[in-house]
């Protein structure tokens, strides 16, 4: 079957080409995938053709009935990912948008798309908020929908889901996955139609690969890279990625014009990737800084790098297909719980990356096995076994939270909570505990109301202004009333700016940086030793906060506190939304002063700046290091650099005059 077969309108015949249909797609379009309104779960193996299925709903309603259609998956890479390749695809028949943060906004501007790219964080909290558009959805497609059974995303993404069924039924919702064992039951709690393929464009060779050391991996891995393919080794630490990298570079030596290139696009100057990108092979790992990462996953799909040596986490991120994919080490740590194998479904996601349908015949997968032993029971377990079941993450934490946010998202009874449980797949998995949980539910009722996060009266239930504060700022409970509790404490003292990180740092949402001497860097920075000795958890992330305002380059932040510009990116950024938060509780407790202070830090966490240099970074395309060189040339504010002679600007060291031009022309802006 032929995609411009199926007689699928005049609408539709611009993107209609005479692709062939794979035969997971002709199974859905003989299910009814664009002849009924039915839900859909469709499970088959990675490149098997489950975008292009989930486009082609979004399309028809979109050209058909005027429809408005969201597009929902786990990452922000993958998001932008999407974006770009549907934005190129369907600009001619479909506005394509993006919204991956701002969470307590609406996102009114979202109305004017047909498409619109969402984060799992994005799409739970505008369920919060409820602006009017979301009502207007008429699909919504949830790829890597296994995401739903991880412990800590899951609860949201399951949370999103069962308040946006409850509050818009008539909405199709279309579930993609590589890897869900029991899509049927999945399948039964959407009310839709199943479609469950094992078929893939490229056969995959799945094999348990002996080796007693890292000398016959390497040796394997530059046989085929010398044949012509790209490789992917997965290892479990960042640390072990970054040697396993440099052990490979010393073998392969690929040096060309193209690698030099890439190599200077990488280099920030903390390590040696610069060094092993020449050679033809990368690290990529959360050290990465976004614009390196991207330079990297650009490169390997334009097969000029050859290998990526990567940590677990690529495994639910951007498109990155190779001939081979390794499992150098198939057991990781995790903190509370220790060394532990990987879960089945994620060695599934791994190996569905091997093979590439326009250059290999096959695609490969080996795990490594160090001893006989070992490799039977990989063999039994990860070749031969079962994928887990996808189970509900639901507990009492994370169900208080989401109880909070369907209250604020405008529940006024019980009843109505009652009716969110029951559309959860909690509630489907576990309907003979469901009596049970509703009577848990007066227990968090309870704690929500002893917290002040809602009022009751009778069955009658409503958010506080501090719950719905709490809610549409997408704070867990237990941050919101740390918050709460930190800014009056801290407002009767003389707080110093690294008092104010750490009541950021402490919020459950920033991962904890380490830094060695912490307590005793934090007692020059702070005259408040209780408060520092009751945040230890969080001094390192304040200390290297601290340096990043205080304007300490990525190179020197990795040479005081041996932390990487990836680390530090998206600690900021966390803490760049935490501080807004942190504001907007100051101001709901009326104190004008913290208000100030924290809106303030938020813009320096932003920039990366001392105060002096607020002003000039408002100036768009002013980062860091031209404002500090601005203001060492005598410009203070917006003001002196939209009057000053144009001479003058350009003879900054690093501006120049094209630049000069373009910054006075956006000084002028700003102070109009």
């Amino acid at each position: 079957m032929r995609l411009s077969d199926l007689n699928l309108g005049i609408e539709l015949e611009p993107i209609a080409s005479n692709l062939k249909l794979y035969p997971p797609q002709e199974a859905a379009m003989k299910a009814g995938l664009l002849d009924t309104a039915n839900n859909f779960v469709i499970s088959s193996p990675t490149a098997s053709g489950k975008t292009l299925l989930a486009e082609l709903v979004m399309l028809k309603s979109i050209l058909r009935d005027s429809g408005k259609c969201l597009y929902v998956v786990p990452l922000n890479a993958l998001a932008y990912e999407k974006y770009q390749n549907f934005k190129d695809k369907y600009r001619s028949v479909a506005a394509v948008g993006i919204s991956t943060g701002d969470y307590e906004s609406s996102s009114g501007y979202l109305e004017r798309y047909d498409i619109i790219l969402l984060t799992l964080e994005k799409l739970d909290s505008l369920t919060r908020l409820k602006p009017a558009w979301l009502s207007e959805i008429s699909v919504v497609v949830v790829d890597e929908a296994h995401v739903l059974g991880e412990e800590k995303r899951g609860p949201r993404l399951e949370g999103a889901l069962a308040r946006f069924m409850s509050f818009n039924p008539s909405a199709r919702i279309i579930a993609l996955s590589a890897t869900m064992s029991n899509v049927e039951e999945f399948g039964n709690w959407l009310q839709a139609s199943v479609i469950k393929s094992e078929w893939r464009p490229v056969p995959l060779k799945e094999e348990v690969f002996l080796a007693e050391d890292d000398r016959a991996i390497l040796t394997r891995v530059i046989e085929e890279v010398k044949e012509g393919a790209q490789v992917l080794v997965f290892v479990n630490t960042k640390r072990g990625s970054a040697s396993f990298a440099r052990k490979l570079a010393v073998q392969l030596k690929m040096r060309n014009k193209e690698l030099d290139k890439l190599a200077e696009l990488v280099d920030v100057g903390v390590d040696d990737l610069a060094e092993l990108v020449r050679f033809g092979v990368a690290y990529h790992n959360s050290w990465l800084h976004p614009e390196q990462r991207r330079a990297i996953e650009d490169s390997f799909r334009n097969r000029i790098l050859k290998v990526i040596c990567c940590t677990p986490t690529l495994a639910m991120g951007v498109s990155l297909p190779a001939k081979m994919v390794l499992i150098r080490n198939y057991k990781f740590f995790t903190l509370g719980r220790g060394v532990e194998p990987m879960p089945v479904c994620w060695v599934k996601q791994v190996f569905g990356r091997a093979g590439r349908p326009e250059h290999d015949a096959y695609g490969l997968g080996l795990i490594v096995a160090k001893s006989e032993d070992e490799r039977e029971a990989i063999e039994r377990v990860y070749i031969d076994g079962e994928l887990e079941r996808i189970e509900s993450r639901f507990s009492i934490d994370t169900m208080t939270e989401q109880v909070l946010a369907t209250i604020a998202g405008g529940a006024q009874n019980i009843d109505q909570v009652y009716e969110f449980l029951d559309c959860t797949f909690y509630a489907h998995q576990n309907s003979g505990e469901i009596g049970f949980v509703k009577a848990e539910l007066d227990s968090i009722l309870e704690g929500l109301t002893r917290a002040g996060f809602i009022d009751m009266d009778g069955d009658t239930i409503r958010a506080t202004k501090f719950g719905t504060l709490s809610s549409r700022l997408y704070l867990s409970p237990n941050s919101a009333l740390g918050l709460r509790e930190g800014i009056t404490i801290l407002s009767d003292s003389k707080a110093s700016d690294f008092d104010l990180l750490l009541l950021l740092g402490k919020c459950e949402e920033v991962i904890p940086l380490k830094v060695k001497n912490a307590m005793e860097i934090a007692g020059s920075l702070s005259d408040n030793h209780e408060w520092v000795y009751n945040s230890a958890h969080a001094l390192g992330t304040a200390i290297i906060a601290h340096a990043w305002i205080d304007e300490f380059t990525y190179p020197k932040l990795k040479e005081v506190f041996g932390t990487y510009p990836g680390e530090i990116h998206n600690n900021i950024y966390v803490l760049g939304w935490i501080a807004y938060a942190a504001s907007m509780m100051a101001e709901y407790l009326q104190d004008d002063e913290m208000y100030a202070r924290l809106n303030g830090l938020k813009d320096r966490i932003r920039h990366g700046v001392k105060t002096e240099l607020l002003r000039l970074v408002s100036i768009k395309g002013v980062g860091r290091i031209i404002a500090r060189r601005l203001y060492s040339a005598g410009f203070r504010n917006e003001e002196e650099v939209a009057n000053a002679n144009l001479k003058r600007l350009a003879g900054v060291p690093g501006v120049g005059a094209k630049r000069a031009e373009k910054i006075k022309e956006e000084a002028l802006k700003v102070c109009k």
